[in-house]
């Protein structure tokens, strides 16, 4: 008698709900880690934003021990005629040396003014407008370059590439007559054509605001918007009441804002080699983020109302005089905020 057995053969797999609680638990973990890679790598692009602003920080310090002075901002300005231009360079020129970036400052021509006219840059200047370095830039800015508009250049609407920096040097309050740069005083912004030595600071160097961060200039006009968030990379030029210089004391821009809402890129952040408060130079008017153009251009003065503003969640870095970094929320006060802005009108304020 012959006995024959057959084996059972056994297949293993995945049924289709197996299968579909697989990729449910995988989403999940993608959901969940998304944001904490995100998270991560922000704080490590704040962390190299603070690094570049502490790197400036030491910068002025080693421009005091130089000159036993801050360098000043807007110096040697003839708004009147404009006779002969603006022979001053911005901050960020001044202190290549202490940047390690002294064989930069070689490309830029001795005595040459920056604008010839009111709204033209001189030709020599033109030509360097390109140039940049790493610390010009937060990490987390997006629009790296944008388009200076009134300059010759071989774009198809005739404009030219210009390096921007996301970082500005504190003008002051802009409340008051200080809304016009020319007012400004040493007791009110660290920087201005009154710039003197830290001896000044009598409100103390660890209270005082050196520089900040601001949102370059969109590279491409968005047209006319309402969208605040938007509004930190605008400008504003305000032509009908310019004649009324008064009147811009004490302004609610933000309403002024919503019932004009503004158009154009305007030049928020660039060029760095400009020394005007509309490139390298914010004021705390309002405090960090607010959502008012970021950029207010008037005729008949050089305005103040220049802000500053980030891509970092809820808040920004800034400097101290005393070359610390700190944080700075969106939620600080503007009492505190316009109060670190001073250097000594002796306010009593505690660091954020």
């Amino acid at each position: 008698m012959k006995i024959s057995f057959q084996i059972a053969r056994k297949f293993f797999g995945f049924t289709l709900v197996e299968l579909l609680v697989v990729i449910a638990i995988i989403g999940i973990l993608i959901a969940l880690l998304l944001p904490a890679v995100q998270a991560a790598r922000e704080a490590a692009r704040r962390m190299a934003c603070s690094n570049n602003q502490k790197q400036y920080g030491l910068a002025l310090h080693n421009y005091h021990d130089a000159y036993t002075v801050l360098p000043k901002m807007e110096e040697n300005i003839t708004w009147a005629s404009f006779a002969g231009g603006n022979t001053d360079l911005s901050i960020h020129v001044r202190v290549l040396p202490f940047i390690e970036q002294g064989a930069m400052l070689a490309s830029f021509t001795p005595g040459i003014p920056v604008y010839t006219f009111l709204s033209s840059m001189h030709p020599d200047v033109v030509a360097i407008l390109e140039l940049q370095f790493g610390m010009l830039n937060c990490p987390s800015e997006s629009e790296r370059k944008t388009k200076l508009t009134g300059t010759a250049g071989p774009d198809p609407a005739g404009l030219r590439n210009a390096a921007g920096t996301n970082y500005v040097y504190c003008n002051g309050t802009a409340i008051d007559e200080f809304y016009a740069i020319g007012n400004v005083t040493i007791t009110d912004g660290l920087f201005s054509r009154q710039t003197g030595s830290l001896d000044h600071v009598s409100d103390g160097t660890s209270n005082t605001l050196a520089l900040s961060e601001t949102l370059l200039a969109f590279a491409n006009d968005p047209g006319t918007t309402t969208d605040r968030r938007a509004w930190r990379r605008m400008n504003y030029v305000d032509a009908a009441n310019a004649s009324t210089p008064s009147n811009y004391a004490n302004v609610d821009l933000l309403a002024y804002a919503q019932a004009n809402p503004p158009s154009g890129s305007g030049s928020r952040g660039f060029p760095w080699l400009s020394s005007r408060g509309t490139a390298t130079g914010f004021s705390t008017y309002y405090t960090p983020n607010f959502g008012v153009p970021g950029n207010w251009v008037r005729s008949a003065a050089n305005s103040n109302y220049n802000f500053s503003s980030s891509n970092h969640t809820n808040g920004l870095n800034a400097c101290y005089a005393d070359g610390s970094v700190h944080y700075i929320n969106d939620s600080i006060t503007l009492e505190i905020w316009r109060a670190l802005s001073t250097s000594g009108k002796g306010e009593v304020v505690s660091l954020p």
